[in-house]
């Protein structure tokens, strides 16, 4: 009789931004969401106390290495200060022009973050985990497009502001795919800041 099944969770670190920008953004997915809908537009829209910046999306893992990834990610989070980030207006994955994903934009600290997201990735290389192959862009996810008519910019115009908020913790998420959506489990937490 072979061995049993490994059990998985699919994992990410993610970050809550402060309550009142948080609220910005959440107004801009409303904003969003209406012009959408009166264009005949099917989004699904991350539910508010899901909304996050993603630093370092994992993918599915051995159950047995999430403690491991969120010792990792607290060394890393004690070593950095509390992140100002300012949230601009409107983007799309991959394009405005073909929108799959629909997301409020890091505008200023995006340096910080990537850098922060540059220090988990060398963390876990070393437990093994290979880096990612894309690029790291700094938003916070509002929706993804199932159907559409068009581009972006015929239903949101380009620009806007959130404003500034604050990253003052790192979470280590497990995230359950259910037919509503993803939900969000936060496996480890660590604040910023908290050590040399």
């Amino acid at each position: 009789m072979g061995a049993p099944p490994l059990e998985t969770v699919r994992v990410f670190v993610g970050a809550m931004l402060d309550l009142g920008a948080t609220r910005r953004v959440l107004d801009l997915a409303r904003a969003t969401r209406q012009r959408a809908e009166a264009a005949g537009w099917r989004v699904r829209w991350v539910p508010a106390p899901s909304l996050h910046v993603t630093l370092r999306f994992v993918g599915d893992i051995d159950a047995g290495l999430a403690g491991a990834l969120g010792d990792a990610m607290t060394a890393v989070a004690r070593t950095t200060p509390p992140l100002v980030l300012g949230v601009g207006g409107l983007a799309a994955f991959p394009d405005r022009a073909a929108p799959e994903v629909l997301y409020a934009e890091i505008t200023r600290g995006h340096g910080a973050l990537e850098a922060v997201a540059a220090r988990l990735d060398d963390a876990f290389a070393e437990l093994g985990l290979a880096r990612p192959a894309r690029r790291f862009v700094g938003h916070v996810t509002l929706g993804r497009v199932q159907y559409r008519t068009g581009g972006l910019d015929a239903v949101v115009p380009s620009g806007g502001d959130c404003g500034a908020g604050t990253v003052a913790g790192l979470d280590l998420y497990r995230s359950d795919l259910l037919s509503k959506g993803s939900e969000y489990v936060s496996l480890a937490r660590a604040e910023l800041g908290t050590g040399r």
